[in-house]
């Protein structure tokens, strides 16, 4: 898949068949739908500060490195997203205000 066919991070964050994120993360107004899922943290910009690409991207390729426990999915490892898609991803969390 070219960059060009890469879906933006907004609308991955979103699709059921790409991780469904909506469903475990709120987002801040107006980035996103309202929703009142709470398995995972609400993702901010204030939230995700100290958090560079690297490991966001870390985060989304295999959480179980960093949270052994965790039930988010390993998206990077399971194939559930390519590694474009991951990068998308990363760049739509590093912007939410």
């Amino acid at each position: 898949m070219s960059a060009a066919q890469v879906p933006d991070g907004r609308a991955l964050f979103m699709r059921p068949d790409k991780g469904n994120c909506i469903a475990c993360h709120r987002l801040p107004g107006g980035t996103g739908p309202a929703t009142k899922s709470d398995i995972g943290p609400p993702l901010d910009g204030a939230r995700l500060k100290g958090w560079d690409s690297d490991k966001l991207r870390a985060l989304l390729v295999d959480p179980t490195r960093m949270v052994p426990d965790t039930v988010k999915p390993p998206y990077g490892r399971h194939r559930i997203l390519e590694a474009a898609e991951i990068d998308r991803l990363v760049e739509f969390l590093r912007a939410l205000p």
